[in-house]
């Protein structure tokens, strides 16, 4: 049986950044795949990266149309689709591709996993295009899936699988236990993946690479923290699990050998929670003389770093981290974000970064219910005292999974359905009892605007950089953010 891999198109804000990532989570289901079945991908984000077309007032869409999916769906004549469905506010587009799918050949089995239906699984199995989900880890379950459909056996009984098994009737089964052994999934398999594309485009999430060619790793998984904006939970559990040392360093010489890899994207979130293993994967970059940059695009828990770790990251290629502080108050980090972390500390750390000559970025999670003008000022003025690092603004987002939701269904501050494509948080959701959505909407543009001449001040060569890579990579994006820069919209 033919199976073929599909990353959707992906709607964004007129005024937001056009990003093009390597998609881990397929790539890892690819590997789980290839000894057994002919595996094929397709990232329609990639293949039409320069491809937009209008998706509402203030929204586009950017990647390969419905059309030209088709023709490769057509092409291959898989006997299985599998959709990649990360983000709750993309769902229309995973929906709109299995519809093409269907339309090509009703036969073709559609299989949709990924956060949104771990989260929402009866409303993803309610879409008539989607015969199947998988919910959590996917490797073994889709393996086993893939396997139950070509011979024809019973799905009944299959963990982590979600499937119609009547008209009208949706069957949704337990989920499948966590790996335990992270080390015994094979490595990615970025093979069958466009890599040039990824590699010319030289834009994924984050900062944008310095070096290429680049691929992201992850190396755990499961988070102990309880942070009421993340939904991560619910796919990988609080289970803090973790490949060896080995097995990452493993994989580094892997894709450093085989593709060229010159900087690294590490995916975890917490990458040094065990300072013992991090410091064995960095001595083993440095003994094995790897010669990669690398950065923490999804953030490092500032709370586990200190200067001795900082440093041997920098000695082992390490150009750039990124810090979830999420607030510069400490009663919001204490009882509302429930976040482990002092601010004298975090204070510390990024200056001691930054001393090293470590790019640094400090994400803040604004807006989250109970915000208030003080509480938000408080924060504004911690992030100034960061002596102009790169500051991101998010607005609070209350994603499907998340404690956040519940609070604010709870306190009606959300109603009825949410309208996923508006669960972005470059746009505030809701307002707070302290706050309205148009007051964070213009606070957080006058402050952006102070942190980002500070920006300026305190490092022109990387500002100018910025600037460049933008105009040079997506110059439509760059006229249209300065264009609603001057000229805000509140919905």
């Amino acid at each position: 049986m033919k199976i073929l891999l599909i990353q959707p198109p992906v709607t964004i804000l007129r005024t937001e950044a056009r990003k093009c990532h390597p998609p881990l989570g397929l790539a890892y289901i690819a590997a789980s795949l290839k000894d057994e079945f002919e595996v094929y991908v397709l990232d329609a984000v990639a293949e039409g990266y320069k491809t937009e077309e209008t998706a509402g007032r203030e929204h586009i869409r950017h990647g390969l149309a419905l059309d030209a999916i088709k023709k490769r769906i057509a092409e291959i004549s898989p006997g299985l689709v599998g959709v990649s469905s990360l983000f709750s506010s993309q769902v229309e587009n995973v929906y709109r591709v299995c519809q093409a799918v269907k339309e090509i050949d009703n036969n073709i089995v559609t299989v949709v996993g990924g956060i949104h239906p771990t989260v929402e699984p009866k409303e993803v199995m309610g879409n008539r295009y989607v015969d199947f989900i998988i919910m959590g880890e996917g490797e073994e379950t889709f393996k086993k899936l893939a396997h139950r459909i070509g011979s024809k056996e019973d799905i009944g009984g299959l963990e982590g699988v979600g499937f119609k098994s009547g008209v009208g009737s949706v069957t949704i089964n337990p989920a499948a236990k966590y790996c335990q052994n992270l080390d015994s999934i094979p490595f990615p398999y970025w093979d069958i993946f466009p890599l040039k594309k990824y590699f010319e485009i030289s834009n994924p999430h984050g900062s944008p690479v310095k070096r290429t060619p680049f691929l992201p790793i992850i190396t755990s998984r499961g988070c102990p923290f309880e942070c009421i904006f993340c939904s991560v939970h619910t796919l990988w559990g609080s289970t803090y699990r973790k490949r060896s040392s080995r097995n990452v360093l493993d994989e580094l010489e892997h894709i450093i050998s085989r593709f060229g890899v010159r900087e690294i994207l590490f995916e975890d979130d917490n990458l040094t929670l065990d300072a013992n293993r991090a410091t064995e994967i960095f001595d083993g970059m440095i003994a094995g003389a790897m010669n990669v940059t690398w950065s923490t695009p999804n953030g490092v828990a500032v709370q586990t770093l200190d200067e001795v770790m900082l440093t041997l990251m920098k000695r082992s290629g390490c150009r750039a981290i990124s810090v979830g502080i999420e607030s510069g108050d400490e009663g919001m980090l204490k009882n509302v974000i429930k976040k482990p972390l002092l601010l004298s500390h975090a204070k510390s750390i990024i200056n001691k970064a930054v001393r090293l000559g470590l790019e640094v970025s400090a994400f803040f999670v604004v807006g989250c219910p109970g915000e208030t003008v003080k509480t938000l000022k408080n924060t504004f003025r911690f992030a100034r005292m960061l002596g102009g690092v790169n500051v991101n603004f998010f607005f609070a987002t209350p994603l499907p999974g998340t404690r956040m939701l519940e609070v604010c269904r709870k306190e009606r501050m959300v109603y009825g359905p949410l309208d996923y494509v508006k669960l972005k948080s470059e746009r505030p959701y809701f307002g707070t009892a302290g706050l309205s959505r148009e007051s964070l909407i213009a606070l957080v543009r006058r402050e952006r605007l102070k942190l980002y001449l500070l920006f300026v001040l305190f490092h022109p060569i990387r500002f100018l950089n910025k600037v460049w890579h933008k105009l040079i990579f997506d110059p439509r994006y760059f006229f249209r953010f300065k264009s609603g820069y001057l000229r805000p919209r509140h919905d």
